[in-house]
């Protein structure tokens, strides 16, 4: 048969991916079918203009284990953030230092009023102790709380921080995978590619043959050991790696198990502006624990005081006058602000905790012949992805 495979992968996500570049180091045939007319699923760039805007507000980890299957996107040109944070509290802006990499930022440079010695001790002891706690079956901020950080900083640090990680105010993940991510943070280099996420993608995705790759195409209908496409076409497989938990949908009822039918996902809302604005440092992430619209802020520089302006929000219903009103608050410094485009992402990431599998087994085996991989069973960021795929290949093959 003409279409048939030994592995046919649905999705070119960076787990799509990552399955693809395992089974070419192998020499182990396959083939990837996409919905979308462009590579990268949740990890992509929107193009307007002469601007780059990412879908969501996106960060790189570069301690991320899983990233060293990837080294050619070392040579992508990359922005760094600084290692601290900026807030906003009353009226106020404070930069406030890691003191995890500046140990004078245990005693200076940090003007927070909400970030103590007791705080910064325990933070050192959260990061040096956080093995013995990891595997305890309690919640993240009953956790905090017990282990002895003021309500203030658990409010204006913890939550402020990572409800923009997790998209979830009340940071409801695994304790493991809390400090996994607090560990890396702590102690890794936080970047973004200067010209989009996208970048990413599209340097793993160079490494491909690209006539391994149908973009475009929709999967209506899967069976034991077939499926069938929008376009009439019927592709035959030894195994279906499936990316996308919506897939199963198209699954046949003689085989479907409901398996991802409960699955649900946290949102968010990206709004893009560009400014004009003066002593602005676009190097460090802005928190607003006072505010109910904005999580989060970040700048890329164009020139010397012209910057592209990102504000994130978990809610989807936030509106464009809203966050613009609410940035020119607390930036009384701002010349010129000018709306180019929000971004809502609907699935941006898994937040049904119980299909997570974070350091062990990685991905589901629906049948003999169908498997799933992916963020939403293993942990919900790009180096959960990898793995996801990485643990799917070594299984199998």
């Amino acid at each position: 048969m003409n279409n048939s495979y030994d592995n046919i992968i649905i999705g070119s996500g960076i787990t799509g991916l990552t399955i693809a570049k395992l089974l070419s180091a192998k020499n182990i045939s396959y083939l990837i079918l996409d919905k979308n007319i462009t590579m990268g699923g949740k990890i992509s760039t929107i193009s307007l203009s002469e601007y780059n805007l990412d879908r969501g507000f996106q960060i790189l980890l570069r301690d991320y284990p899983t990233l060293k299957l990837f080294p050619e996107i070392n040579n992508i040109p990359y922005k760094k953030f600084k290692s601290g944070f900026a807030i906003k509290k009353k009226d106020k802006i404070f930069k406030v230092l890691n003191p995890l990499k500046n140990f004078q930022a245990i005693f200076f440079n940090n003007t927070f009023p909400g970030f103590t010695i007791k705080d910064k001790y325990l933070l050192i002891k959260l990061f040096m102790l956080s093995n013995r706690y990891e595997n305890q079956n309690i919640k993240v901020l009953k956790f905090l709380k017990d282990f002895g950080f003021t309500e203030s900083f658990i409010n204006d640090f913890f939550i402020s921080f990572f409800q923009g990680v997790f998209l979830d105010k009340k940071l409801n993940v695994p304790l493991r995978y809390f400090f996994f991510i607090f560990n890396l943070f702590a102690t890794s280099q936080v970047c973004i590619p200067q010209y989009g996420i996208n970048q990413i993608i599209q340097k793993i995705a160079e490494k491909l043959d690209y006539r391994k790759i149908k973009q475009n195409v929709k999967v209506e209908q899967i069976y034991s050991n077939y499926l069938t496409t929008n376009s009439g076409e019927t592709f035959y497989f030894k195994k279906l790696l499936c990316t996308d938990p919506q897939i199963e949908g198209a699954i046949d009822q003689k085989i479907n198990k409901g398996f991802f039918k409960n699955l649900e996902y946290n949102s968010t809302r990206c709004f893009y502006f560009k400014v004009k604005i003066k002593d602005i440092d676009d190097c460090l992430i802005y928190l607003f624990p006072e505010s109910k619209n904005i999580a989060n802020m970040s700048f890329n520089r164009l020139d010397n005081d012209q910057l592209i302006l990102s504000a994130s929000s978990l809610s989807i219903n936030s509106d464009k006058d809203t966050i613009e009103n609410e940035i020119l608050s607390y930036f009384k410094n701002m010349d010129e602000i000018n709306f180019l485009k929000d971004i809502k992402v609907v699935n941006a990431l898994p937040s049904t905790k119980d299909l997570f599998n974070f350091r062990d087994k990685c991905f589901y085996e629906y049948s003999n012949q169908i498997y799933f991989a992916g963020d939403y069973l293993s942990e919900p960021s790009l180096n959960g992805s990898i793995q996801s795929g990485t643990n799917l290949v070594v299984s199998l093959y």
